[in-house]
């Protein structure tokens, strides 16, 4: 079980190890938005097949937030999104209905 991160660098820490649970991953992923290798790592996930579905999710969700924050939402990439994380994307964009699994 990670320490509860305190700051975006620790939650990156802990979003990017292995041996982190999803859980875990899913409250990093709030934390990480603002750092650029944060993002990355989110945009890893929402393109991961392999990925948990809630965590896509989570990944698309956090970076709408960022991309927001940026004033990129609209534009931003989101090709090869899973269709989980696409369907987040597009919810945020105000382009389609939210998520359902």
């Amino acid at each position: 079980m990670q320490p509860i991160p305190t700051n975006a660098r620790e939650a990156l820490a802990i979003y990017t190890d292995p041996n982190s649970e999803d859980w875990e991953r899913d409250y990093a992923a709030k934390m990480i938005g603002e750092l650029e290798e944060g993002r990355d790592a989110l945009l890893a996930t929402a393109r991961d097949d392999n990925a948990d579905g809630m965590l896509q999710q989570r990944a698309a969700e956090c970076l709408s937030y960022a991309w927001r924050d940026q004033g990129v939402l609209m534009s931003a990439e989101i090709s090869g999104f899973t269709t989980t994380a696409l369907q987040e994307i597009l919810f945020q964009r105000g382009e389609g209905p939210p998520f359902r699994a």
